[in-house]
């Protein structure tokens, strides 16, 4: 299982290096490079299991839900949460920007400048699980369920033999590398000054290009009949909070004691990452 974590992330910087690096002069013009994945994807396969079956599952569903091929030079991410679009990472630490971002408003700007929607699609598809994917959804639904409240005891009654995982949309967009080279070159904005200083830092890169899922479904069968109190409170679908940013999730009780959950988070799989120099 590929957890969404910065060992995961941390390790195709690590392998990344073979690119090699330079320190940038601060009177040059900035220009990016694409991470060349031919070789690195190569070597994560051979380094984590799973990767490339993952890998090539995930790219089916990105290409039946979108109708294109996968763009070139992505990496595989598992459910990954952690980081986001504008995200400085390195094979030591992720999200090295933290709360400062280049997706601002500021100077009549507007983030579509920045942004680039490619392709998006509603799917509401199945998704063919290999022990590794159904390892991946099922600790992603068991960690949203343990803080659902007053609902969290249905995390000791899913019944792992039948359950079915969908995702619902699944979106493709990237930063416009050239607007943001030259926002970072004619700002003076300190928080952006210093955004682009630990951009241009030597074995820096910059997550670039997603696609990702806006959460997912799970429909399981109940190991126990619920109790009348418990059917009572689930008799009317419900809805729990996850965090700080508008994440939720709702249950609803079906028939023959089945239940369907949605998680209500963004998850990003496949991600592209920029050097600039």
């Amino acid at each position: 299982m590929i957890k969404a974590s910065k060992q995961f992330v941390g390790f195709i910087f690590c392998i990344s290096m073979i690119v090699g690096c330079q320190t940038p002069s601060e009177k040059e013009a900035l220009h990016y490079e694409v991470f060349d994945t031919r070789a690195i994807n190569d070597s994560i396969a051979i380094h984590l299991a799973n990767y490339k079956n993952d890998f090539d599952e995930w790219k089916t569903v990105y290409e039946n839900c979108l109708n294109d091929t996968l763009f070139p030079n992505a990496f595989y991410l598992g459910l990954q949460d952690k980081i986001g679009i504008s995200s400085i990472c390195n094979q030591t630490a992720q999200n090295l920007n933290k709360q400062i971002t280049v997706l601002d408003t500021s100077a009549k700007g507007n983030i579509f400048d920045l942004l680039s929607v490619n392709k998006s699609a509603n799917c509401f598809s199945k998704i063919n699980l290999n022990k590794s994917l159904q390892d991946n959804f099922y600790f992603e639904l068991m960690r949203n369920l343990k803080n659902a409240g007053e609902y969290k005891y249905l995390s000791d009654l899913v019944d792992t033999n039948q359950i079915d995982f969908k995702i619902s949309t699944l979106i493709d967009y990237s930063l416009r590398p050239d607007s943001l080279i030259n926002l970072l070159q004619r700002t003076k904005d300190s928080s952006l000054i210093y955004f682009r200083q630990i951009l241009i830092t030597p074995g820096n890169g910059i997550l670039a290009r997603v696609a990702m899922i806006f959460g997912f479904n799970a429909q399981f069968h109940l190991k126990r009949n619920l109790s009348a109190e418990e059917e009572s409170k689930l008799k009317n679908e419900v809805f729990f909070t996850l965090g700080n940013h508008g994440e939720n999730g709702n249950i609803q009780l079906l028939k023959d004691q089945n239940i369907k959950i949605a998680i209500n988070k963004n998850y990003i799989v496949f991600g592209e990452f920029y050097v600039i120099r």
